[in-house]
């Protein structure tokens, strides 16, 4: 199955966050799934990507070409795609993906969840969205989210359109629960 993954570029993080997500890399690869991410060698795409090649994982990177001089691309991609934009990436990453994980991340990464949430509360997509609750950095997100469902501002139904986890093996459990 190929399996998205979002997440930080940033390399300031706690390290417990790069060891955290190079850990859910070796286990997707184990698992036998392919990863699609942004191609970065940095940060939390960096540590997932290290850990798919680790254990002999394939690896797909998609990146705009404008990126390069940002941020390097990892080097042991089984496959890279260039576009032209950043919508082009984040639309090749979701027709690819049969399922996705957030990682810890900033404003791209946040971006990328609730793209990816939005167009699965309108329907046009029913893959499972996983977010990887790694040392509870996504408490205050689920928190938001669970202020606006009591004020009316989003339905159950949103709310129950994404899973947290927060160990490797339960993000996997989730996701292979979910594509049967």
């Amino acid at each position: 199955m190929n399996i998205t993954l979002y997440g930080a570029a940033s390399d300031r993080i706690d390290r417990a966050y790069i060891e955290g997500v190079e850990a859910l890399g070796r286990a997707m690869a184990k698992r036998g799934h392919t990863m699609v991410f942004g191609a970065g060698s940095t940060g939390l795409m960096g540590a997932a990507a290290r850990g798919m090649a680790a254990e002999g994982g394939k690896i797909i990177g998609v990146t705009p070409h404008f990126m390069h001089d940002l941020e390097p691309i990892f080097a042991h991609c089984t496959e890279i795609i260039h576009t032209d934009t950043m919508a082009q990436r984040k639309d090749i990453m979701e027709e690819k993906a049969d399922a996705f994980i957030i990682t810890p991340g900033g404003i791209g990464t946040f971006d990328e969840f609730f793209q990816i949430l939005t167009l699965k509360v309108l329907g046009r997509h029913d893959k499972p969205i996983i977010l990887y609750n790694i040392n509870s950095f996504w408490d205050n997100m689920i928190s938001v989210i669970g202020t606006d469902l009591i004020k009316g501002f989003i339905s159950t139904k949103t709310a129950d359109c994404f899973c947290i986890c927060e160990t490797p093996d339960s993000v996997f459990n989730e996701i292979e629960k979910s594509n049967g």
